[in-house]
Protein backbone atom coordinates (compact mmCIF):
# COMPACT_ATOMS: atom_id res chain seq x y z
CA UNK A 1 0.00 0.00 0.00
CA UNK A 2 1.23 3.70 -0.73
CA UNK A 3 1.27 6.32 1.85
CA UNK A 4 -1.93 7.68 0.03
CA UNK A 5 -3.42 4.55 0.39
CA UNK A 6 -2.76 4.41 4.33
CA UNK A 7 -4.14 7.84 4.85
CA UNK A 8 -7.15 6.93 2.85
CA UNK A 9 -7.77 3.83 5.03
CA UNK A 10 -7.05 5.56 8.26
CA UNK A 11 -9.58 8.09 7.20
CA UNK A 12 -12.14 5.44 6.24
CA UNK A 13 -11.17 4.03 9.74
CA UNK A 14 -12.42 7.37 11.42
CA UNK A 15 -15.36 7.64 9.64
CA UNK A 16 -16.72 3.98 10.89
CA UNK A 17 -15.02 5.02 14.23
CA UNK A 18 -17.18 7.96 14.46
CA UNK A 19 -20.75 7.05 13.12
CA UNK A 20 -20.61 4.14 15.90
CA UNK A 21 -19.36 6.29 18.71
CA UNK A 22 -21.38 9.45 18.24
CA UNK A 23 -25.27 9.22 19.28
CA UNK A 24 -26.90 7.62 15.79
CA UNK A 25 -30.08 6.34 14.69
CA UNK A 26 -28.97 2.15 15.61
CA UNK A 27 -27.10 0.59 13.07
CA UNK A 28 -26.31 3.75 10.94
CA UNK A 29 -22.94 3.78 11.03
CA UNK A 30 -20.49 3.80 8.30
CA UNK A 31 -18.72 0.25 8.62
CA UNK A 32 -20.79 -1.54 5.91
CA UNK A 33 -20.27 1.64 3.36
CA UNK A 34 -16.80 0.73 4.19
CA UNK A 35 -16.48 -2.54 4.01
CA UNK A 36 -18.31 -2.36 0.84
CA UNK A 37 -16.99 0.77 -0.90
CA UNK A 38 -13.37 0.18 0.26
CA UNK A 39 -13.31 -3.62 -1.22
CA UNK A 40 -14.72 -2.44 -4.24
CA UNK A 41 -12.30 0.55 -5.24
CA UNK A 42 -9.51 -0.57 -3.39
CA UNK A 43 -6.66 -2.34 -5.90
CA UNK A 44 -6.71 -5.20 -3.10
CA UNK A 45 -8.48 -6.07 -0.13
CA UNK A 46 -6.59 -5.46 2.94
CA UNK A 47 -7.39 -1.45 3.15
CA UNK A 48 -11.19 -2.18 3.37
CA UNK A 49 -10.11 -4.98 5.61
CA UNK A 50 -7.95 -3.17 8.28
CA UNK A 51 -10.53 -0.35 8.30
CA UNK A 52 -13.82 -2.24 8.55
CA UNK A 53 -12.26 -4.30 11.37
CA UNK A 54 -9.80 -1.99 13.17
CA UNK A 55 -12.57 0.37 13.45
CA UNK A 56 -14.94 -2.33 14.88
CA UNK A 57 -12.56 -3.62 17.46
CA UNK A 58 -11.79 -0.27 18.74
CA UNK A 59 -14.88 1.46 18.98
CA UNK A 60 -16.25 -1.84 20.44
CA UNK A 61 -13.75 -1.17 22.94
CA UNK A 62 -15.17 2.17 23.77
CA UNK A 63 -18.66 1.00 23.62
CA UNK A 64 -18.34 -1.66 25.57
CA UNK A 65 -15.76 -0.31 28.27
CA UNK A 66 -17.21 3.29 28.82
CA UNK A 67 -20.12 4.27 26.80
CA UNK A 68 -22.15 0.67 27.98
CA UNK A 69 -19.85 -0.72 31.13
CA UNK A 70 -22.96 -0.61 33.46
CA UNK A 71 -23.93 -3.61 31.17
CA UNK A 72 -20.67 -5.68 31.70
CA UNK A 73 -18.45 -6.79 34.53
CA UNK A 74 -14.65 -5.71 34.27
CA UNK A 75 -13.02 -5.04 30.99
CA UNK A 76 -14.29 -6.37 27.89
CA UNK A 77 -11.61 -7.05 24.91
CA UNK A 78 -14.46 -8.69 22.42
CA UNK A 79 -18.12 -8.17 22.66
CA UNK A 80 -20.05 -11.36 23.54
CA UNK A 81 -21.84 -12.76 19.79
CA UNK A 82 -18.43 -10.37 17.70
CA UNK A 83 -18.51 -13.45 15.67
CA UNK A 84 -22.18 -12.88 14.26
CA UNK A 85 -21.09 -8.98 13.87
CA UNK A 86 -17.31 -9.66 12.16
CA UNK A 87 -18.76 -12.58 9.98
CA UNK A 88 -21.17 -10.75 7.85
CA UNK A 89 -18.80 -7.77 7.11
CA UNK A 90 -16.11 -10.31 6.49
CA UNK A 91 -18.00 -11.88 3.55
CA UNK A 92 -19.32 -8.44 2.47
CA UNK A 93 -15.71 -7.54 1.63
CA UNK A 94 -15.20 -11.25 0.03
CA UNK A 95 -19.37 -10.21 -2.05
CA UNK A 96 -18.07 -6.94 -2.83
CA UNK A 97 -14.98 -7.55 -4.72
CA UNK A 98 -16.24 -10.24 -6.49
CA UNK A 99 -19.03 -7.89 -7.69
CA UNK A 100 -16.86 -5.14 -8.26
CA UNK A 101 -15.92 -6.94 -11.93
CA UNK A 102 -19.49 -7.27 -13.35
CA UNK A 103 -21.17 -3.86 -15.09
CA UNK A 104 -20.93 -0.36 -13.65
CA UNK A 105 -19.78 0.86 -9.95
CA UNK A 106 -22.89 2.01 -9.36
CA UNK A 107 -24.60 -0.74 -9.89
CA UNK A 108 -21.67 -3.36 -8.26
CA UNK A 109 -22.33 -0.60 -4.92
CA UNK A 110 -26.07 -1.19 -5.28
CA UNK A 111 -25.83 -4.91 -5.37
CA UNK A 112 -23.30 -5.22 -2.85
CA UNK A 113 -25.03 -2.69 -0.57
CA UNK A 114 -27.86 -4.95 -0.83
CA UNK A 115 -26.45 -8.53 -0.56
CA UNK A 116 -23.93 -6.69 2.63
CA UNK A 117 -27.21 -4.98 4.55
CA UNK A 118 -28.97 -8.72 4.06
CA UNK A 119 -26.11 -10.73 5.12
CA UNK A 120 -25.35 -8.76 8.74
CA UNK A 121 -29.17 -8.82 8.85
CA UNK A 122 -29.67 -12.57 8.55
CA UNK A 123 -26.25 -13.41 10.51
CA UNK A 124 -26.19 -11.05 13.47
CA UNK A 125 -30.03 -11.71 14.11
CA UNK A 126 -29.00 -15.26 13.63
CA UNK A 127 -26.52 -14.74 16.42
CA UNK A 128 -28.89 -12.49 18.65
CA UNK A 129 -31.41 -15.42 18.80
CA UNK A 130 -29.17 -18.01 19.58
CA UNK A 131 -27.71 -16.16 22.45
CA UNK A 132 -30.57 -14.64 23.82
CA UNK A 133 -33.23 -15.58 26.69
CA UNK A 134 -35.46 -13.43 24.86
CA UNK A 135 -36.90 -15.52 21.97
CA UNK A 136 -37.68 -19.05 22.00
CA UNK A 137 -35.40 -21.43 20.53
CA UNK A 138 -37.33 -22.49 17.85
CA UNK A 139 -37.94 -21.17 14.74
CA UNK A 140 -40.91 -19.19 15.82
CA UNK A 141 -38.25 -17.93 18.25
CA UNK A 142 -36.04 -17.33 15.28
CA UNK A 143 -38.93 -15.54 13.40
CA UNK A 144 -40.02 -12.91 15.76
CA UNK A 145 -36.48 -12.41 16.66
CA UNK A 146 -35.99 -11.15 12.21
CA UNK A 147 -39.40 -9.67 12.20
CA UNK A 148 -38.15 -7.37 15.31
CA UNK A 149 -34.62 -6.74 13.72
CA UNK A 150 -36.25 -5.25 10.57
CA UNK A 151 -36.43 -1.27 11.61
CA UNK A 152 -32.50 -2.16 12.43
CA UNK A 153 -31.84 -3.87 8.79
CA UNK A 154 -33.50 -0.94 7.02
CA UNK A 155 -31.19 1.87 9.07
CA UNK A 156 -28.40 -0.32 8.24
CA UNK A 157 -29.13 -0.57 4.73
CA UNK A 158 -29.60 3.30 4.61
CA UNK A 159 -26.01 3.83 6.14
CA UNK A 160 -24.04 1.86 3.76
CA UNK A 161 -26.12 4.22 1.00
CA UNK A 162 -25.45 7.24 2.46
CA UNK A 163 -21.58 6.49 3.63
CA UNK A 164 -20.80 4.08 0.91
CA UNK A 165 -22.09 7.18 -1.46
CA UNK A 166 -19.98 9.80 0.50
CA UNK A 167 -16.87 7.31 0.50
CA UNK A 168 -17.41 6.63 -3.46
CA UNK A 169 -17.47 10.21 -4.09
CA UNK A 170 -14.87 10.75 -2.11
CA UNK A 171 -12.62 7.96 -3.77
CA UNK A 172 -13.45 9.62 -7.60
CA UNK A 173 -12.47 13.34 -6.13
CA UNK A 174 -9.27 11.78 -4.95
CA UNK A 175 -8.87 9.52 -8.78
CA UNK A 176 -9.00 12.38 -10.42
CA UNK A 177 -6.87 14.95 -8.24
CA UNK A 178 -4.44 11.94 -7.23
CA UNK A 179 -4.53 9.39 -9.94
CA UNK A 180 -2.12 6.80 -8.29
CA UNK A 181 -3.89 7.35 -4.84
CA UNK A 182 -5.75 4.05 -4.87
Amino acid sequence: MTKKDWIFTLGLFGLAFISRIIPHYPNFTAVGAIAVAGAMVYKKWEPAFLATFLSLFVSDLIINNFLMKEFFDGFVWITPGAAFIYFPFFLSIILSRVLRQNHSRLVNWLAASVGSSLLFFLISNYGVWLGSQMYPQNFSGLLACYVAAIPFAISQFFGTLVYGGLILWSFSVIERRIPDAV
